[in-house]
């Protein structure tokens, strides 16, 4: 048996950037056509999908002098907002070649998508927040100490799920939690 995709994932996103902040709005498109030698449950021997995603990222940097266990530092506090939207598709008779789940952990957290490949595109209507603070040697610029925190709100409960899978319910994620220390250039810790 054989199969045929072809896809497309474009986007387009403008950063504007200043010292204070940053706003990142995003469009993508994600589309994918498939063609088999079979037929699917439902008797096509062809699918297409097309699915946009909007989605806007924003924060804020505020930064202080401050001083702690007698060393000098520059302290920032981050509070960071994202946005995403994707309509929901069915994509339950298309077969998954190469899509897997991302695991949940900070860089994921703020992904569009909660999928890695091209298989399966999640339907999203999502805020994630959270707030970062650093301590920055005020000579080098170098991280001292890094801690996080974010979590996502679900408006709408996700649909698109991997074989087998179990879809994630409207409402609140788990709290991430987060720390890196570089205290001296012979150790750090994350």
């Amino acid at each position: 048996p054989y199969s045929v995709r072809i896809l497309l994932h474009a986007q387009l996103s403008r950063a504007f950037t200043r010292p204070w902040g940053f706003l990142t709005p995003k469009v993508q498109v994600h589309a994918t056509s498939y063609a088999f030698d079979h037929v699917l449950a439902n008797g096509a021997s062809s699918a297409n999908r097309v699915l946009p995603t909007l989605s806007l990222d924003s924060g804020l940097v505020f930064e202080r002098d401050a001083r702690y266990f007698g060393r000098a530092f520059r302290q920032t506090l981050e509070p960071r907002l994202m946005y995403v939207y994707t309509p929901y598709r069915d994509q339950s008779l298309i077969p998954n070649y190469d899509s897997g789940l991302y695991d949940f952990n900070f860089a994921t957290v703020w992904a569009e998508n909660a999928f890695a490949g091209h298989d399966r595109v999640v339907d999203n209507n999502l805020v994630t927040a959270g707030l970062t603070t650093r301590l920055l040697d005020p000579e080098s610029g170098a991280e001292a100490v890094r801690l996080a925190i974010a979590q996502r709100y679900r408006f709408s409960g996700q649909q698109v799920v991997l074989p087998g899978g179990t879809p994630t319910n409207r409402g609140w994620s788990d709290i991430m939690l987060g720390a890196g220390i570089n205290w001296d250039p012979r150790w750090s810790f994350d």
